[in-house]
């Protein structure tokens, strides 16, 4: 059985031995400001990012805000600092290897401070794209008498303590400023600890979205971690949580919302009144020919983030048959979202973080 204790003490101690490698190399670029002493960063932080999660329930709110945000930045950094780690290496070897070896000793650090500008402009980069969401504008027509209805399609919001009450406040700015008839979220309303989020009180924010047919939301897979999804259902009232079932959301239009796929992998896609407009909410996005076989009209998922990052952007876009956008698959018009939130930290070299805007209008004239 899966451990996400033991998980995250093992990302720590591979983010410690990545951190020697990489002071090795970083410290070439500034060798008069790095000593041995700046060792200890490398080697103590990456397990401030296994203590984000393994300690949340046991620090005060501020303190585990702190091990979230210090360990978030340097989970990244390490990321892409063992990238540029790796470069240097083969450019290393190539020079030894071709008998470049004093052109290499007079260069070397020059290299270093190439890479760790790079990469200091990469997070720059992608942190700053992480904390400014775009509007995503998608319509969709079709042939049935249906109301035309306007909403706001949101996933994997992920609150927690890396997003917890000043991006609430934004979030529902944003959203209440876009005025859609209907606000739909699609997984992923906590990151993993609903105790955490209770107490820190940043979900009461969110209270304050409000549209003229409501609220809807499914359950993803980071809702079930270390929380109960009744007691989410509860703390999140002013949401209509769907639960393998459908509701009726506006005259012709029916939503439905499937449970999580991988804690409920044996459900099947339930049937629907195909003279009727069917949406259909699934957070990962497996089940898109299934449904389009079953007679839904639309689509909705998430979960992938579009990667978030690369190397994960390159990854998802094979496992998935739509890892992000919207595409006409079969009969059915599919989208998937990159996702509001961030996993991990707030940081995206991927699609941006979106709010999708669906306008859904008869072409009948």
């Amino acid at each position: 059985m899966f451990n996400r204790i033991v998980f995250f003490w093992k990302i720590g101690c591979l983010g410690a031995l990545l951190g020697l490698a990489n002071w090795y190399v970083y410290k070439e670029a500034l060798p008069a400001a790095v000593s041995y002493a700046a060792l200890i960063p490398f080697l103590v932080l990456p397990f401030c990012f296994s203590l984000a999660y393994n300690a949340i329930y046991s620090v005060p709110v501020s303190i585990a805000k702190l091990f979230s945000w210090t360990g978030g930045f340097w989970f990244i950094f390490t990321i892409y600092a063992t990238m540029g780690s790796c470069v240097y290496a083969v450019l290393y070897l190539l020079g030894l290897f071709l008998g470049y070896d004093p052109l290499w000793q007079t260069y070397n650090g020059r290299l270093a401070l190439v890479l760790l500008l790079l990469v200091l402009a990469i997070m720059a980069r992608g942190i700053y794209k992480a904390v400014h969401p775009v509007i995503r504008h998608v319509v969709i027509q079709t042939e049935k008498a249906v109301t035309p209805v306007r909403l706001a399609f949101l996933t994997d919001i992920h609150m927690g303590p890396l997003q917890s009450h000043w991006y609430a406040r934004r979030l529902v700015r944003r959203v209440m400023a876009l005025r859609p008839d209907a606000v739909l979220f699609g997984g992923d309303l906590i990151d993993a600890h609903l105790a955490f989020v209770l107490r820190d009180g940043s979900y009461r924010l969110l209270q304050d979205l409000k549209a003229p047919l409501g609220v809807w939301a499914v359950f993803g897979n980071h809702d079930f971690f270390d929380g109960d999804i009744e007691e989410e259902e509860t703390a999140f009232s002013f949401c209509h949580f769907l639960r393998h079932d459908r509701s009726e959301l506006a005259p012709g239009i029916t939503l439905t919302g499937l449970n999580d796929y991988i804690h409920f992998p044996s459900e099947s896609v339930p049937d629907c009144d195909q003279s009727q407009f069917n949406i259909i909410m699934d957070h990962e996005p497996l089940r898109i020919e299934k449904a389009g076989k079953k007679g839904y009209d639309l689509y909705l998922g998430g979960h992938t983030h579009g990667g978030q990052f690369f190397p994960i952007t390159w990854i998802t876009d094979r496992m998935y048959l739509l890892n992000y956008g919207n595409r006409r698959i079969g009969t059915i018009d599919a989208i998937v979202s990159s996702g509001y939130g961030s996993w991990g930290f707030p940081f995206r070299t991927g699609p941006s973080p979106e709010i999708v805007i669906i306008k859904i209008e008869s072409n009948k004239i």
